[in-house]
């Protein structure tokens, strides 16, 4: 039986369909999450940052499939092990069953990786009174860590109040800003574009936030394996340039789809609204 606090999230967001119920039933997860992590010493440890960081705290209008963190001093001896536990505990608190999916790999190098699996089969049948996904559905929310300490961020204590009330350790938004700054600038494509940093771009345009200049010089310098005082913003502006530039738009606005309401309007992201962005960029 569905539990009465997630029945109540479901309704409250008018999920209607598969894909409205996915995300708001795995926002409702990630927040769980976030709580157990704040009920453990993981926050003296780490940070909070990403696009579902700038969902649930800062309200941008798209859903986010992760949860990112990176430490606040290298921390090579990371283990997601010592967390895992609070976690498992707090949704199974909300009537989920949970999965953990580890591989002895997520356990290597830079970046330390966790996948939280749901089933939501039964939930779903329940709560729509009919079949909506095959039996083996699961949801999954990947928890990923940086283990690598970057210079330069400031952070800022941001509180969840619901399901249960809780502080989170966050980049502020300039630091989120320069960081996005340098997905875009940066990001290895392959054969699809992330356009879900296209659209988080533009929203911290139309906010007028300012980057966090030092944050991005020192975050590029580590991708780029190069000097800081190499990144300039004459650098940093024709980097944005060549990539409005070239890239698929169709694929952009493929990629930002399913993680919006079916009813909310996506403005048109093309060439001809970011170029002009450029001029309008500016630092703290």
């Amino acid at each position: 039986m569905i539990n009465n606090y997630v029945l109540e999230t479901l309704k409250q967001n008018n999920v209607n369909d598969a894909r409205s119920f996915e995300n708001v039933l795995r926002e409702l997860a990630q927040k769980m999450l976030l709580y157990a992590l704040s009920r453990t010493s993981f926050f003296k440890k780490a940070v909070f940052y990403g696009g579902t960081c700038l969902r649930i705290f800062h309200n941008i209008q798209r859903f986010s499939e992760d949860l990112d963190f990176t430490v606040l001093e290298e921390n090579i001896d990371f283990s997601w092990d010592d967390y895992m536990p609070a976690c498992i505990r707090t949704l199974e608190s909300y009537g989920f069953e949970v999965e953990i999916g580890s591989k002895p790999e997520y356990d290597i190098g830079e970046i330390r990786r966790r996948y939280v699996k749901i089933p939501c089969y039964d939930i779903a049948k329940e709560y729509f009174g009919r079949e909506v996904f095959h039996k083996d559905k699961k949801l999954s929310i990947k928890m990923e860590i940086s283990t690598w300490f970057v210079e330069g961020a400031q952070c800022s204590l941001e509180t969840i109040y619901a399901p249960m009330i809780s502080s989170v350790l966050c980049y502020d938004m300039s630091t989120l800003f320069a960081g996005k700054l340098a997905a875009v600038m940066n990001r290895s494509w392959r054969s699809r574009v992330k356009g879900r940093d296209f659209y988080d771009y533009i929203f911290y345009i139309t906010l007028g936030t300012k980057y966090n200049f030092e944050y991005l010089k020192n975050k590029c310098a580590s991708s780029l394996e190069v000097d800081p005082k190499e990144i300039t913003e004459e650098r940093i502006k024709a980097t944005l340039l060549e990539r409005f530039e070239s890239i698929d738009y169709k694929q952009v606005m493929a990629d930002i789809a399913p993680f919006v309401d079916a009813n909310d309007k996506i403005g048109e992201i093309t060439k001809d609204t970011l170029i002009p962005t450029i001029k309008i960029l500016s630092h703290n």
